[in-house]
């Protein structure tokens, strides 16, 4: 199986031509769109998304990864193996910075050979590297043939979630389609908090107070609310409303709640 994600959208050919090439190479290939409404450019977006995804995917899926504000320039494409035997394809941009955290990396290599592309352009290598090296990984192709080893790779650079007494401080990861702020703070670190308690986000003058709890409906409507996503990690959000919108805070940006009681 492919897993497929990219910052595309659907309202372009991008994502049907890549999957086109992919069956032109592997006829018998699943393939799984993860997500194709990655934030435009947002390898931040991205990495954290496959962070959460990764943990329910077979670990002989090969995930196809293609948010690549620099395609054409000398960043390098790879294949990332993790230590739990996934395949990770895409460009070295610090895409998989979550992903090798999480499970840790037995090899990556540079896709330098050209046996394996589809011909390249400067501006659409989802089409001409990625997608064709997926599909032949997919159908059995072992990674050493791709290109040469590396010893490093790019790393995204972000704030790792801490804890200090009653504060809790991460980053904001990202927004999904409701407006629902996710943030990088694990059950880990803020397991203790329990229904009911009341958390505090100050942002500039403003100071807001947000109720911890485990369904939307804890609050009322167009209120504030925490609890622990499906994937484990501290929400925030308005109940029938978009914490986007009224807390107005950036991807990347450091958030700091504190318990009062």
């Amino acid at each position: 199986m492919i897993a497929f994600l990219t910052d595309w959208g659907h309202d372009s050919y991008y994502v049907g031509v890549a999957k086109a090439v992919i069956r032109e190479i592997n006829r018998d290939v699943e393939i799984l769109d993860i997500c194709h409404n990655i934030k435009p450019f947002s390898v931040r977006h991205a990495a954290y998304v496959i962070e959460r995804v990764i943990k329910d995917l077979p670990a002989d899926t090969v995930f196809l990864a293609v948010v690549d504000p620099g395609v054409g320039t000398s960043r390098k494409p790879v294949a990332m193996v993790l230590k739990n035997g996934m395949c990770m394809v895409g460009p070295d941009n610090g895409i998989f910075t979550l992903a090798a955290e999480g499970f840790g990396v037995h090899e990556v290599r540079e896709l330098e050979n050209r046996q394996y592309h589809r011909g390249v352009s400067r501006s659409f290598h989802g089409r001409d590297i990625f997608a064709p090296v997926a599909a032949h990984i997919a159908r059995g192709l072992a990674v050493e043939k791709l290109g040469s080893r590396l010893m490093n790779f790019e790393y995204l650079k972000y704030r790792k979630a801490t804890k200090s007494g009653n504060s809790f401080t991460g980053e904001v990861a990202f927004y999904d389609g409701f407006g629902n702020l996710e943030t990088n703070i694990p059950l880990s670190i803020a397991g203790e908090l329990e229904e009911g308690d009341i958390l505090e986000l100050n942002r500039g003058r403003n100071q807001f107070k947000i109720t911890f709890g485990n369904t939307y409906y804890d609050v009322n409507p167009g209120q504030l609310m925490a609890h622990f996503d499906s994937s484990g990690y501290l929400e925030i959000t308005v109940n029938k409303g978009s914490a986007r919108e009224l807390l107005g805070m950036d991807e990347g940006e450091q958030i700091t709640v504190v318990k009062a009681r």
